[in-house]
């Protein structure tokens, strides 16, 4: 079993943000999610503890590169504008993204396919690949996009009371929040163009973390075409 070389002896120190359910989020004073499970169960296997430090989302991906943690996870895509920077390189892709709109359910009859959001707003979390996707998609046709750093609940409660019409996630967050509060519903669901994939982005000081967590990931979540 390899000795990496770590941020702190024995420990992958994992930076993170805490309002991407299922990926990564807080419950009950704890961080938790698939991301975090995915890490936790890697480290294990490696005989290594875990620490997660909560940062916020923009340039989260830098921040391996910069020495503050062995590996930034919170749902990143891989963008071509994304820069992990000279000391960190990207992950294999272990998910594909399907990005969406959260919207109110009594306005799924109205608000469905892009078209329908001209004058409506829609918030997303700034420098997020939903912030990318939506300024593609939907501000050219009249929409408003609002970048921000919501978390989920305070998302949630704009949209019940009427404040924001959609807020921009991945589909798998989205359904998420709706499975919990059935006046919201998931509309135009969709794949970015090229398809956007999901890595965690690693600190390249030892080449072992990133080959070792790419071999995990190949085990664990197959291969993502």
């Amino acid at each position: 079993m390899p000795s990496f070389e770590l941020i702190a002896a024995h420990t992958l120190t994992v930076c993170t943000y805490a309002h991407f359910a299922p990926f990564s989020h807080e419950e009950d004073g704890h961080i938790v999610g698939t991301d975090i499970s995915l890490l936790q169960r890697y480290a294990q296997k490696q005989g290594l503890d875990t620490r997660f430090e909560v940062k916020e989302f923009p340039d989260i991906w830098t921040r391996p590169g910069r020495g503050e943690c062995d590996i930034a996870a919170a749902g990143i895509g891989a963008l071509a504008e994304r820069d992990p920077g000279p000391h960190a390189r990207w992950s294999a892709p272990y998910d594909i993204v399907r990005r969406s709109l959260l919207v109110r359910q009594s306005d799924t009859g109205s608000l469905h396919s892009p078209q329908d959001f001209a004058g409506r707003s829609i918030v997303v979390t700034a420098d997020s690949s939903a912030d990318v996707d939506a300024r593609t998609r939907y501000a050219g046709l009249g929409a408003q996009i609002i970048a921000a750093q919501p978390p989920q609940d305070e998302m949630v409660r704009r949209l019940l009371h009427g404040e924001i019409d959609a807020y921009a996630g991945g589909e798998t967050s989205n359904r998420y929040v709706a499975a919990s509060e059935p006046r919201l519903a998931v509309v135009d669901v969709h794949v970015m163009d090229p398809p956007e994939t999901l890595h965690f982005a690693v600190r390249h000081v030892d080449p072992r973390l990133l080959e070792t967590l790419n071999e995990f990931i190949d085990e664990v979540a197959g291969v993502v075409a």
